[in-house]
């Protein structure tokens, strides 16, 4: 920095305050260079993580058009779009229709079958967006008739799976198709996190003959427009005139202004934590921001000194000081700035390749980081530097703790009190989640201020102790240290505390969660799922099932979907149920009927009310699950309408099941009982099979008997989940890895400046006949005891909430906790140890050793 800052000190337009501060800069003192590493360090991650997740917030909601498939889509269940409604919602703009349906494709080179997610689509399809085929030609050519065939287009990991290549034949429903393509980017799948199949396209003309589509199969209508570019109406309008018209449709409509449901909703939550984390690391840095601050306030207190003995007065000192954290603070910005660009420019590609929209560093927020940046440095550098410019040249001088600045000032507490509430409103607006940031935020400074008093009353416990005559001279020492109040053992024990608070906590939930899943869930789920069996051959696929040797059981019930429309007569919004509840309102439920609870709705007990008589037929009694009805505002005896294949079906409320939904059992939320005639609907079987049996091998033969009959393997769903957990995990890992790193760089620098104020006291021992080597273990214990002090507590706490928010999901095995939590306890508190005591040892002894005399 001298070429610079030399340049600027010659000009005659600089003020004397700005000159002292480019002088200091020319050779800055280990105190900045460790305050600027650290400001790089921990602005760069508040840009990068606020910076590229609203960049993907706003490509969510920029594409919302092509994820739904048009600015309107209407999604119908089991049955078709009647010609009344198709010919209305074609005078709205360009209508699209499309079928969505899982089945089973047998490939003609003796595969066994594949279950794939098929779509028929028309020839408006896509209406927003681009899909891409390899090789490149136009998809209405793909799936047109060629040589007596129809084509159809397949997702390569169907290629992949089966050996097939482009031109083969496969079986669809008793038809034959020919690959001419496969699927390179489809418009509505991008954000799709989780599939059972590979996807497959075909002509919705070609389909609508397709035994496939008999009454009461699980098929998805879809109809989607696009509406003109002059129209006069907005998309809230058009719905309202939609439901005017059929307001007992029963489809669920879906508008693209409002984003995606449920990924919108995802993705905010999702940025909004990602950006609170970044706040949470920059905060735990700034602890580390002031520790540098004091150090170099104290390298420098002969300076200080002279100037003031010259004439200087405290605010000339005050205005040099802020000076040249002005100037380090925005060479840092602009560094970070720098960083984000570069690390934007390299993992920006490849999230917006698997998201397909551009994904780079947006600096749309850039005032209001600067202003956060800028604030937080003021609030946590503004006592230091007050305690600087007012203590007397003579307690300078002779390094004595200055008495002026130990009086409290209004003026002082009145400022630190507006720079906190402004960026608390800062910071709400990085999150960008309303209410939910303020509640997030809350939670993240309550955490905050219990690890601070921790910090005190590690303190206070230290003075206690160091009274102690038992105790050794070195620990004593060691104790009297940390007791100080100008020791850094409330941000050390603080920010560390914080940090291993949120690493253990992740890591814990992480290693339970996925124990969960890949050991326990396995062992409450069933093996394998058939699901749209026609119900006239429900009985020859159970009879088929139950005579082979390796299933051990088979439940078997109807099944349907439906919607839940109103309550006691009263229509249901999305503004009479708290968000998460959502779900059951959005759009359409699986439901099932039966006389008498299976064994899976055994293992979730009543809560309210009583199961119904066996022959209650037609009495139109529903269970539901108790969360979401207490969450409703359901009760006992209150009448619920259901719209079931477009008619309205009422039902009284019998009773209320606790349903466990960590289990992958045949349950529903909506459980009706018997009724006659039944809605057209399928069956869904699901099977146990004995340990050790191959879970294909075992149900080939009903797979040879009914090709038709979706089914589905539990293991390689529970693989797929066991893969998108493991890499939300190493997400959440990350960040919290990088706010260790922040309380890392606290550490070293409360560590530095705790040795540069101890300079003279260090000289008294020396001269009193310690050896450096006591004075070094010294050194080691005061670390290692606030390291491993906060460290400690950070684990309990951090293992606490894990455990909490386990149990809250699924009961827990406390032997099985042990297994986990017992290797990871071990290694946590060993790197504790070392970051403690090992660098307390290595710091100090570097500090002896900077000195001159120290050696020997």
């Amino acid at each position: 920095m001298s070429r610079p800052t030399s340049a600027l000190f010659k000009s005659l337009y600089v003020p004397t305050s700005l000159r002292i501060a480019l002088r200091e800069l020319r050779k800055p003192g280990a105190g900045i260079v460790i305050l600027f590493a650290t400001l790089v360090f921990a602005v760069t991650i508040l840009v990068l993580t606020v910076s590229l997740t609203q960049s993907v917030r706003d490509g969510l909601r920029q594409s919302a058009q092509q994820t739904i498939g048009g600015d309107i889509s209407l999604r119908l269940f089991h049955r078709a779009p009647t010609t009344d409604e198709t010919a209305f919602l074609e005078t709205l703009g360009t209508l699209g229709v499309s079928i969505e349906q899982r089945v089973m494709i047998q490939p003609s080179n003796d595969q066994p079958s594949v279950l794939s997610e098929l779509k028929a689509v028309d020839a408006t399809y896509p209406l927003f967006g681009n899909l891409g085929l390899s090789p490149d030609i136009p998809l209405r050519d793909a799936i047109k008739n060629k040589d007596g065939l129809p084509g159809i287009v397949v997702g390569p990991e169907l290629l992949k799976d089966t050996g097939l290549a482009i031109g083969d034949k496969l079986d669809l429903g008793g038809r034959s198709y020919q690959i001419r393509a496969s699927i390179a980017a489809e418009p509505e799948r991008k954000f799709r996190l989780f599939s059972l199949g590979p996807r497959v396209i075909i002509a919705l003309a070609h389909y609508r003959t397709s035994p496939l589509l008999a009454p009461g199969k699980q098929v998805y209508w879809y109809l989607r427009l696009k509406l003109p570019q002059d129209s006069r109406q907005t998309p809230q309008q058009v719905i309202a005139d939609i439901d005017a018209r059929f307001p007992d449709s029963g489809w669920r409509i879906v508008n693209a202004a409002d984003g995606v449901p449920g990924l919108e909703r995802i993705g905010d939550f999702a940025s909004a934590f990602v950006s609170l984390i970044g706040i949470a690391i920059f905060a735990i840095a700034t602890s580390a921001i002031r520790n540098a601050l004091r150090a170099d306030l104290a390298a420098r207190r002969s300076r200080f000194a002279t100037l003031r003995s010259l004439g200087a007065r405290s605010r000339d000192i005050a205005r040099s000081i802020i000076w040249q954290l002005g100037l380090v603070t925005g060479v840092a910005i602009l560094i970070a700035v720098f960083l984000t660009m570069v690390i934007g420019t390299a993992i920006g590609p490849l999230i917006g390749d698997h998201l397909s929209f551009d994904v780079h560093a947006d600096f749309k927020d850039g005032p209001l980081i600067t202003a956060f940046v800028f604030g937080f440095v003021a609030l946590v550098t503004i006592k230091p530097v007050r305690d600087a410019c007012l203590t007397s040249p003579a307690c300078l001088f002779r390094h004595q703790s200055p008495t002026e600045a130990k009086h409290r000032s209004a003026r002082l507490s009145l400022l630190q009190a507006l720079l906190a509430l402004g960026l608390i409103g800062i910071a709400s607006a990085l999150i960008d989640l309303g209410w939910v940031a303020l509640v997030l935020l809350g939670v993240l400074i309550t955490c905050q201020v219990l690890f601070v008093l921790l910090g005190r009353a590690v303190r206070l416990l230290a003075g206690k102790l160091a009274t102690i005559r038992m105790l050794s001279p070195t620990l004593r020492l060691a104790l009297r240290n940390i007791s100080r109040p100008s020791a850094p053992t409330v941000t050390i024990t603080a920010s560390f505390g914080l940090a291993m608070t949120c690493l253990c906590a992740v890591l814990l939930f992480g290693a339970l969660a996925g124990q969960h899943l890949k050991s326990v869930l396995p062992t409450q789920t069933p093996d394998v799922v058939f699901f749209d069996i026609p119900p006239a051959e429900q009985d020859a696929v159970r009879t088929s099932i139950q005579n082979n040797q390796a299933v051990t059981s088979v439940i078997q019930m109807p099944f349907l979907h439906g919607r839940v429309t109103h309550l006691n007569g009263r229509p249901l919004t999305h503004a009479d149920v708290p968000r998460r509840y959502h779900w059951f309102l959005r759009g359409d439920r699986g439901m099932s009927w039966t006389d008498r609870p299976t064994s899976d709705m055994r293992q979730n007990p009543i809560k309210t009310g009583h199961w119904w008589k066996p022959d209650s037929l037609n009495e139109n009694l529903v269970s539901l699950d108790a969360g979401t009805a207490r969450a409703i505002g359901i009760t006992l005896g209150d009448q619920l309408t259901l719209n079931i294949l477009g008619q309205s079906h009422v039902v009284e409320v019998a009773n209320l099941r606790q349903i466990d939904w960590t289990r992958l059992g045949l349950d529903f939320p909506i459980v009706l009982s018997p009724m006659d005639p039944a809605f057209d609907h399928g069956v869904i079987s699901a099977i146990d099979l004995k340990e050790g049996v191959g879970t294909k091998a075992a149900i080939t033969p009903t797979l040879n008997t009914y090709p038709d009959v979706p089914v589905i393997f539990i293991n390689q769903v529970l693989l797929k989940l066991t893969r998108l957990f493991d890499g939300v995990v190493t997400g959440l890992i990350s960040l919290t890895t990088l706010a260790t790193i922040g309380a890392t760089f606290v550490i070293i620098c409360g560590l530095i400046a705790l040795r540069q104020q101890q300079t003279a006291t260090l000289a008294t021992l020396r001269a009193l006949g310690l050896r450096p080597g006591q004075i070094t273990r010294t050194g080691a214990l005061e670390t290692g005891l606030m390291v491993t002090t906060g460290g400690i507590l950070g684990v309990t706490a951090g293992s606490t909430i894990a455990l909490v928010a386990a149990q809250s999901i699924s009961p827990i095995n406390l032997g099985q906790v042990a297994d986990v939590a017992g290797p990871m306890a071990a290694i946590t508190f060993g790197f504790i140890l070392v970051i403690g005591f090992g660098g307390g040892w290595i710091l100090q002894a570097a500090s002896l050793r900077a000195q001159s005399g120290w050696r020997g």
